[in-house]
């Protein structure tokens, strides 16, 4: 730690600053690992999903022509193929755990909404209309159309 003190006409100040010494790597990779993990942890959800509860010995939840896979090891629900999840659309549940849904079974999602609390089917909801936005845009920019009227154009 650096103490300096700073004299003027009518006050004294004393500035303390902390750095991290290039020369000392011990105390900058501590740093950067505790920064790490605890960005790691926020993004981790520990509470149990509550619809686990809902699934048979199997894992899979069947409701409304839907079948959602309980992944207990990522504390998740996976609903279509969702082996790559950049084809897919997470939502954070309200009381833990997350939805993972490949848009192309988005359809079956919307038919068994019912089987979510009713916060979640606006989590759901939200995050569907979201993606759909954003996929809008994604494919107005590829084309070199003007994106300013988006939301409009989604609604008709």
């Amino acid at each position: 730690m650096i103490t300096e003190n700073i004299s003027g006409s009518e006050f004294q100040h004393q500035i303390s600053t902390h750095s991290l010494n290039p020369g000392d790597r011990s105390t900058k990779s501590s740093f950067l690992t505790a920064l790490n993990n605890a960005a790691q942890d926020y993004g981790k959800d520990k509470r149990p999903c509550e619809y686990f509860d809902l699934a048979g010995e199997d894992g899979l939840i069947h409701y409304k022509g839907a079948t959602f896979v309980c992944d207990k090891e990522r504390n998740r629900l996976t609903l279509g193929d969702c082996s790559d999840e950049s084809k897919c659309i997470r939502v954070k549940l309200s009381k833990g755990g997350s939805l993972l849904v490949n848009r192309d079974s988005i359809d079956d999602l919307l038919m068994s909404i019912g089987m979510f609390s009713a916060k979640d089917q606006g989590l759901i909801m939200q995050a569907v209309m979201k993606d759909k936005i954003a996929n809008a845009a994604k494919d107005k920019l590829d084309e070199g159309k003007d994106v300013s009227n988006l939301i409009e154009d989604i609604h008709q």
